[in-house]
């Protein structure tokens, strides 16, 4: 049965206003924020509409990305093609509203908003999540809590199972189909499995994977509290408990899943409320929220606390920084230029952080030019995209920056999505013979992400000719859109997401 048009070009529509609000957008943004695709958006969403009516939408290739959790351990983000991402996210919203209606309010994750059309503010859900466990506990602070989480849970969804369970809410049609054709094409890829890590469209999967365990808890008898896989469940003995983890792992064995010894533990009535709360920070910001003397010099004494500890926590400097980029204190700049290093995963909240006192403090821009090869920071090539978006955004054009981006890009072996930045800002900061490297470059790249961004890099060197961009839309199918856009000249080339900019 052929897919309606009319859906598809609604529900694209929806998925391409939603690109660069998701925190995978921050984590691995476009070089230029697909100004390319937003100039020909009708032709672009015309031809995907045709390709998947044609069948023809799978992925043939998606760069796994290593994100850091920690200066030892990685998460594999998935960086689709944006045609695919576009695909995806779109066949998910048009099955959100079913979905969502068949997840239990005990999930606070990923939440479909029916009337905004759109998925919750994470960080708001997170937060919620935490109180209403909270309130749970003090009103019956006899139970003890459960608390749990999936190993390597979006890895081992088993696409077979996540179709059966679309298939069975009564999800629009061609959402399943194009759902469950994507992932076991995604599935078939080399070096990936489950569903991608990265867009937040796969948490509305992921509740619905889990739904069976939500319902399983509750026919027991118990209370839980659950975002995406981390669970919090209350009950009034710990035998009870521990036979609701049996359980609930038996039924995740039948999903191909299976609980993290690591993170599983029952706590103690006595312990919960330090398991679920930061005094130290509900203090701070009930301080700064109503402006009590005194506690800008409390959030710099847990600033202090925070770092003084090995390893120093991400959730706790995370909460640190933002804070007092809000309150407009730099008191952390002279830390983090001395040790970001030593938190490599924590390179785009301490470059959004420095952002904001980047003109105020001389030592910031070199501090963090210097980083980019010569600091621990350079083994991590996430941190190396980030620094270069940062002095893409503060206009470093320091010399160091130049042989560093050069360095970068003609290095095959460095990922792909940090030598695309480093083109980009090749061609911000062209020099005299810069645009004929630029475009030696290009004619040798294979990489067609890399060499989109040289190719909007030779034209902002002024290597661009318009016969240059005719060849370039006839012989190379891939990068045909993004020479149309820039040969309509545009004045401007959009710069990547970055987080300062984008609150």
């Amino acid at each position: 049965m052929p897919i309606p048009e009319a859906p598809l070009v609604e529900f694209l529509d929806l998925a391409w206003s939603q690109v660069g609000k998701g925190s995978g957008d921050l984590d691995l943004p476009d070089p230029i924020a697909f100004a390319d695709v937003n100039y020909a958006w009708p032709k672009f969403r015309a031809e995907t509409v045709r390709k998947i009516q044609d069948g023809d939408y799978k992925d043939t290739h998606v760069e796994i990305v290593d994100v850091p959790k920690d200066r030892l351990m990685v998460r594999p983000l998935a960086r689709l093609q944006l045609r695919q991402r576009l695909i995806y996210d779109a066949a998910i919203y048009g099955a959100a509203h079913v979905i969502s209606k068949a997840i239990p309010r005990a999930v606070y994750s990923y939440r479909w908003w029916r009337r905004e059309r759109r998925i919750l503010a994470p960080k708001r859900s997170w937060i919620d999540w935490k109180r209403d466990a909270k309130r749970f506990h003090l009103n019956h602070p006899s139970w003890l809590m459960a608390r749990t989480d999936i190993a390597s849970f979006y890895e081992y969804v088993d696409i077979d199972t996540l179709g059966a369970d679309l298939a069975s809410l009564g999800a629009p049609p061609w959402t399943v189909d194009i759902i469950r054709n994507f992932l076991r094409s995604f599935n078939n890829l080399h070096g990936v499995s489950g569903i991608p890590q990265g867009p937040d469209s796969s948490g509305i999967l992921a509740n619905l994977y889990l739904q069976p365990v939500d319902i399983q808890l509750k026919d027991q008898g118990f209370v839980h509290y659950r975002y995406s896989d981390d669970m919090l469940i209350f009950g009034q003995n710990w035998l009870g408990l521990r036979d609701a983890l049996l359980k609930m792992n038996r039924t995740l064995r039948g999903r191909r899943l299976i609980l993290s010894s690591a993170k599983t533990k029952i706590v103690d009535s006595h312990s919960i409320l330090g398991e679920l709360e930061d005094m130290d920070k509900d203090a701070i910001s009930y301080g700064l929220s109503v402006g009590i003397p005194g506690s800008v010099k409390e959030l710099r004494k847990y600033f202090d606390r925070t770092v003084s500890r090995d390893p120093v926590s991400a959730r706790d400097l995370r909460y640190g920084l933002n804070r007092l980029k809000e309150s407009k204190d730099d008191y952390a700049v002279s830390w983090l230029l001395a040790n970001m290093g030593e938190v490599p995963h924590m390179a785009r909240d301490m470059l959004s952080y420095l952002s904001r006192f980047h003109h105020a403090q001389p030592e910031i821009p070199s501090t963090v030019a210097d980083s980019l090869m010569n600091s621990k920071l350079s083994l991590y090539p996430f941190a190396q995209q980030h620094l270069l978006i940062y002095l893409i955004h503060h206009r470093v054009a320091a010399p160091v920056v130049r042989e560093a981006a050069w360095s970068l890009l003609r290095d095959r072996n460095v990922d792909g999505f940090v030598r695309e930045f480093a083109a980009r800002f090749l061609g911000l900061h062209s020099r005299l013979g810069d645009a004929a490297r630029l475009r030696q470059e290009f004619d040798r790249e294979s990489d067609m992400r890399v060499r989109r961004a040289l190719l909007v890099a030779c034209y902002e060197s002024g290597h661009c000719t318009n016969h240059f961009l005719t060849s370039v839309q006839s012989s190379a199918r891939p990068l045909r859109g993004t020479a149309r856009y820039l040969k309509s000249n545009p004045a401007l080339i959009p710069l990547p997401l970055f987080e300062e900019v984008a609150r």
